[in-house]
């Protein structure tokens, strides 16, 4: 009889589905707990099984529940059924009803089963104790503190120095990041944070107050819609380290080059990454790889893929951004996939299952980057203009439009990838040429109006 791969999952219906076809062609059946599917999702699986002539999930529960308890009775249902091979969580982001990896790791480590880190997902989501961590591990991290009131985030600003930045404790997608240059836009700021917390469309992952010790044994109480991380901020070229982490090791394993980084009024955007990196040389690459692996043991993540994002200051070398416990956005599945011939989904899917084994991993010398066109505002999108010109510019190997026509995008407060391309080239100028022309050839037609009206 088949063993069953338990899936939990709130966000990331693609890396699911993509989970759940090489599960299924690796023998498992393939039970999932997920959040009520968007009618572009159901036609999307429609697809997919239509194409692979089977159902990819065996059982699907959907629930809008992610407290532990409601969790526990689920997976104990799917026990009923078939012996459990594995339990998954991709996303594993805070929700309402608590830090969602750590739910699936705890039932997991019930079972006998291979799991993350309950304290190495506390300590790599809430990027206050991710700060808290480093600094205690000795690693070169900037002076940060937990701004709860104006007092204590005007003393915090003083004594880190100006610029500052502003950031949620538990954000993503670059939400909400304002750089302050002095007390009026740290005060404007922390002010206009607290307002749109609640009205965010990740307010589901902010609304989740938590309890966690800090390194000194602290208990802290963390209340994210009334709170902000105030850290000192980082100059130099950006990049991210991709990292898999098993029980006992810490392997590096792709550098990207963020190339064209703009810093907006409160999100920080990404434009184009380029792999093999071009403004690194060798040493500069090593010292960012050894830095992210230290990073991960300190914080104690096992069994994850995790992505590592930093600056390089030009006095310090590599700065800590943040650290995700999960393989990172954009195209960096595919990224891994041609250039070390890395597949993501048999990682995640052997580290559930404790058969994860390193092999070598050498880069190939090809240049292929990766870009995002972002929508210019929030609003209803309406239409797409210019994919088959798109597709038609020299070393254009995929692109993805990652919102169907008809959604409503939130482009105001977060760094929105509406479309993403994945590229090669003969050179960083010739890159940049086509991405230049990509900006000019597609064009978005969004209607600035609020949802719902």
């Amino acid at each position: 009889m088949n063993k069953a791969m338990v899936f939990v999952e709130n966000q990331a219906f693609g890396i699911l589905v993509k989970l759940a076809k090489r599960s299924k062609e690796r023998g498992f059946d393939n039970f999932v707990l997920f959040r009520p599917m968007h009618p572009h999702e159901k036609e999307q699986l429609k697809q997919y099984e239509q194409a692979y002539k089977q159902p990819l999930f065996d059982r699907l529960v959907e629930t809008e529940r992610w407290d532990f308890d409601h969790i526990k009775k689920a997976v104990e249902e799917f026990e009923k059924e078939k012996s459990l091979a594995g339990l998954i969580c991709v996303g594993g982001f805070f929700t309402q009803d608590g830090l969602l990896g750590a739910h699936v790791a705890k039932l997991a480590e019930e079972r006998g089963l291979p799991t993350q880190s309950v304290e190495g997902l506390y300590r790599s989501n809430n990027k206050y104790l991710t700060r808290d961590t480093l600094f205690h591990a000795g690693l070169n991290t900037v002076d940060f503190g937990l701004a709860t009131d104006e007092e204590s985030l005007l003393r915090h600003a003083e004594r880190i120095g100006y610029p500052v930045i502003l950031k949620p404790i538990n954000g993503c997608a670059s939400q909400l990041v304002i750089k302050c240059e002095n007390e009026q836009e740290l005060i404007k700021g922390f002010h206009m944070g607290l307002k749109k917390l609640p009205q965010s469309l990740y307010k589901h992952m902010y609304s989740c107050i938590h309890r966690f010790p800090d390194q000194s044994g602290k208990m802290i109480e963390f209340n994210p819609l009334t709170s902000m991380l105030v850290e000192g901020y980082i100059s130099g070229r950006e990049a991210s380290v991709e990292i898999v982490v098993t029980e006992t090791e810490v392997i590096p394993l792709l550098v990207h080059d963020k190339v064209l980084v703009t810093e907006g009024d409160r999100v920080v955007y990404e434009h184009l990454l380029v792999v093999p990196p071009v403004r690194f040389h060798d040493k500069e690459i090593q010292r960012m790889k050894e830095y992210a692996v230290k990073v991960a043991k300190a914080t104690g993540i096992k069994n994850a893929l995790c992505h590592v994002e930093l600056r390089y200051d030009e006095k310090t070398g590599p700065q800590l951004l943040e650290i995700n416990p999960r393989v990172g956005g954009m195209l960096v599945t595919q990224s891994l996939e041609t250039m070390i011939g890395f597949s993501v989904p048999d990682a995640i899917l052997d580290l559930a299952l404790g058969t994860f084994k390193p092999g070598t991993y050498d880069s190939i010398s090809d240049l292929h980057a990766m870009f995002t066109l972002y929508p210019p505002h929030s609003g209803y999108f309406e239409r797409v203009e210019g994919l088959d010109k798109l597709k038609r510019l020299p070393g254009i190997l995929s692109t993805t439009l990652l919102f169907p026509e008809g959604s409503y995008i939130h482009g105001d407060d977060e760094e929105v990838f509406l479309l993403m391309g994945w590229m090669r080239g003969n050179s960083y100028e010739e890159i940049l040429s086509v991405y230049e022309e990509a900006k000019k050839v597609v064009r978005f037609h969004i209607i600035k109006k609020e949802k719902g009206k």
